[in-house]
Parts: C-alpha cells; sequence; structure tokens
C-alpha cells in the first residue's frame, strides 16, 4: 500500500489527469491526511478482480483471516500487517500511523468516512469490529450502514461479524437455519417467503424499528424483496 502511495504522489507532479469520481458525502472529509483520490483509484483498480472487500474496525479481534482490498477503521488498523490495505480515522482508538488521519472534531464518524470510500462494483462488504461496545456507536453504525445501502446504485450485502446481514433494495435469496429478526431503518415495501415460520406477504410496509419483524424463524432458503435497506439479524446461539 505505501508503494502505491508513494507512486501516486510522484505521478501528481509530472501529470494533471482527471480524477475518477468517488461520491463522498461531504467533500471536507479530504481536509487532512495524505489519501486522495488518485490513491484510491490505484488501489481499487488493483483489486478489480473481485467484488469483495472488508473493512476492519477497534472492537474486531485478532486472528482475522483477511485478504485484500481492505479497509483498516481507526482502532482496526492495530491488525494490519506491514503496509496491508488502507488505514483510515481520528486516531482516537489508535496511536500509530494511518494513511489518512481525520480531524477528531468532525460531525461524521470514521466508519462513514470508510464506507464512502468503497466504490461500485464492491458489492459484497464485510464489517468486523463495529457491533458491541458503546450502545451509541453501534446503533449509529447501522444508521451509517443504512445510509450507505440507500445511496447505492447496485444491490450490495453488508455482513458484519457473522451476526447481521444488511441487503440494499433488490431480490435477495439467504440461508438461515434458527431465529433471526428482520429490521428497517426507514419505511420500505417488504415481501418475505421460503423456508421462513412467518412469511410476510408482498406489498407490505415495515416501519423503522418497529417489532413487526421480531423472532422469525428460519429453517432453509429464505427469499427476500424489498424497496428500501432491510436488515436480518440472526439470534446468537441460534442454528448457527
Amino acid at each position: 500500500m505505501r508503494g502505491i502511495i508513494e507512486a501516486a504522489r510522484r505521478r501528481h507532479v509530472m501529470q494533471t489527469a482527471a480524477l475518477p469520481e468517488f461520491t463522498h458525502p461531504r467533500p471536507e472529509y479530504f481536509t487532512s491526511g495524505i489519501l486522495d483520490q488518485q490513491i484510491l483509484h490505484d488501489y481499487f483498480r488493483a483489486h478489480a478482480d473481485t467484488a469483495s472487500i472488508q473493512l476492519v474496525g477497534p472492537l474486531a479481534e485478532a486472528g482475522l483471516e483477511l485478504s485484500e482490498p481492505v479497509i483498516f477503521v481507526d482502532g482496526g488498523a492495530r491488525l494490519r500487517r506491514g503496509a496491508e490495505g488502507i488505514a483510515v480515522g481520528d486516531g482516537d482508538s489508535f496511536s500509530g500511523e494511518l494513511d489518512h488521519l481525520l480531524d477528531t472534531a468532525k460531525d461524521f464518524s470514521d466508519l462513514a468516512f470508510a464506507l464512502s470510500l468503497v466504490p461500485e462494483g464492491f458489492n459484497e462488504i464485510e464489517l468486523h469490529g463495529f457491533l458491541g461496545g458503546r450502545r451509541d456507536h453501534e446503533l449509529l453504525n447501522l444508521g451509517e450502514c443504512h445510509h450507505f445501502l440507500t445511496r447505492r446504485t447496485q444491490s450490495t450485502r453488508l455482513r458484519l461479524d457473522n451476526t447481521l446481514e444488511a441487503f440494499s433494495a433488490g431480490h435477495w435469496r439467504f440461508h438461515r437455519q434458527g431465529l433471526f429478526s428482520l429490521v428497517t431503518f426507514a419505511p420500505a415495501l417488504v415481501a418475505l417467503s421460503g423456508d421462513c415460520r412467518y412469511p410476510i406477504p408482498p406489498g407490505t410496509t415495515v416501519q423503522p424499528v418497529s417489532s413487526f419483524g421480531l423472532s422469525n424463524e428460519g429453517h432453509g432458503e429464505i427469499r427476500l424483496e424489498a424497496d428500501g435497506p432491510v436488515f436480518i439479524i440472526r439470534t446468537a446461539g441460534e442454528g448457527d
């Protein structure tokens, strides 16, 4: 990764080619640090043969099997091996070197920034170390995942710590043996069918963070259709 950074710096001195478009919620995301769009373009282009990407957060445990591309988010950078991946954050949970150091006096989270870096083309996203800890952090991490999925123009799935899956609008299939709950963070038309105890008929509006989808039970392949992001929460220890 650092070799890519140095090469990109040299190119900026030698050429002024147009940079690729990356969609970020706020332009001030890039007011500090050395990470710029050309560096991101080079890094993600080097891994264009995969649709998967991993984000590693402050609560991630040692021993994760990581493969690039990977974005280490603040305290998650303690699991970084050498120049692996990209490391970003404001340094409040990591004292080592980050590729892009954010201002601590900001009105967005490190995870919001990291998600904004993920370009279209990566539609299977694994997040490690963003659940647990402070309840406000956990809740707002899920909120940022919802906003991320709302912005996507292609079907995208997030997986968080083998506990939760989040799907963008579209048609999906997933497997579940045991209890699960279905949650939305905005009103969504949802249909659920297949091997589940409580199907949801087409055209049903699921209200945000309601108990409507609480404690369903899966026993095989389940089909999901929705016009907005949907979260499937697995009950720990049930059917795993």
